[in-house]
């Protein structure tokens, strides 16, 4: 395969999975994006989420499909990547949109539930007032880390929104298995990613608080330690869920991907300390769906040599080919 989808090869000095996701993050590259539009997108329960528009006068006469980018956990619209990304978009007149899950960002001052891994109508509702707004018949998502599950989820199910039309899709590093995500991340690494997650959640939880006292699972003493426990007491009976595990259950998307019939790439990375890479060694892909796995890379990390960002040389390739032009499924790049 030629150039720019090349093989991933990491940065000197950098081969290890923890330097990749630590420093990848800690050193992100935040792009300020001048003249973004906020707009509120209502949900049916009456919650509502905010989208940002990084849309430039050109895009107007662009013929592509508007891109939507998706955050992972603990993120929003302002990410390292969702910024560098939606930047490198733009320089392409590309019409581009930067979305946060319900509850994320300034969004919570207007969602009383939060975002969660099986939140495929949220997206779905975003999608099809990207259209509307932007009058174009189709649309490409990426979504990254938990937001990827979410968008492989509903693009198993997109049966139920005949009127949205996904051009093409991409998931960086989901954790399409759930249950066994969580324990892994738990277990490995002495729970260090764990507490990372805890830590911000339990930041996030500090706020609402405040916007939403009578909310009967926000006060949580002692605080959870793994992120099970927190989706057990919190995540899940806020969002209508028996318990983690019926969350878990109900929102993981492995078992789904065979009903996916839109062009989509999902990558992943086999020493990623976050999303356990076992869990696509039996998926069951369906033919427009390609697995793209590098041996190394981390989690969201991909720091190659040349100081390139590896990660959002992909996406954007991957967004101005045609979907017969993707590598095969099951590609392993290393």
């Amino acid at each position: 395969m030629s150039d720019p989808t090349s093989e991933f090869i990491p940065r000197r000095f950098l081969r290890c999975r923890h330097r990749q996701t630590i420093l990848a993050a800690i050193f992100g590259g935040t792009v300020d994006l001048p003249d973004k539009q906020q707009h509120c997108v209502e949900l049916p329960d009456g919650d509502s989420l905010y989208i940002y528009d990084d849309s430039i006068i050109s895009a107007e006469s662009s013929t592509q499909p508007p891109v939507l980018l998706v955050h992972g956990l603990g993120g929003s619209h302002e990410s390292s990547y969702m910024t560098r990304i939606a930047s490198r978009l733009r320089q392409q007149s590309r019409s581009v949109f930067r979305m946060d899950m319900r509850g994320c960002g300034q969004g919570i001052s207007i969602a009383q539930k939060t975002a969660h891994a099986g939140a495929s109508d949220d997206l779905a509702r975003t999608g099809l007032w990207i259209q509307q707004h932007t009058r174009q018949q189709s649309l490409q998502i990426v979504a990254f880390s938990l937001s990827g599950n979410i968008l492989l989820k509903l693009l198993s199910e997109l049966s139920r929104y005949p009127e949205l039309k996904v051009s093409q899709a991409i998931a960086i590093c989901p954790p399409i298995d759930l249950t066994y995500s969580s324990q892994k991340i738990t277990s490995k690494y002495l729970g260090f990613y764990d507490y990372q997650f805890i830590r911000s959640l339990k930041q996030d939880l500090t706020v609402r608080r405040e916007k939403y006292p009578d909310c009967q699972w926000s006060d949580l003493s002692p605080f959870p330690k793994t992120l099970f426990d927190f989706d057990n007491r919190f995540t899940a009976p806020l969002n209508g869920f028996s318990d983690a595990l019926d969350y878990y259950h109900q929102s993981s998307s492995k078992d789904k991907l065979a009903n996916i019939t839109v062009p989509t790439t999902i990558l992943v990375a086999n020493d990623d300390p976050v999303v356990p890479a076992e869990i696509f060694d039996d998926v069951c892909l369906s033919d427009s769906t390609t697995l793209v796995r590098t041996e190394q890379g981390g989690h969201m990390g991909f720091l190659a040599r040349g100081a390139k960002r590896w990660m959002d040389d992909q996406i954007i390739h991957w967004l101005a080919q045609k979907p017969a032009n993707i590598p095969p499924a099951n590609s392993r790049q290393s």
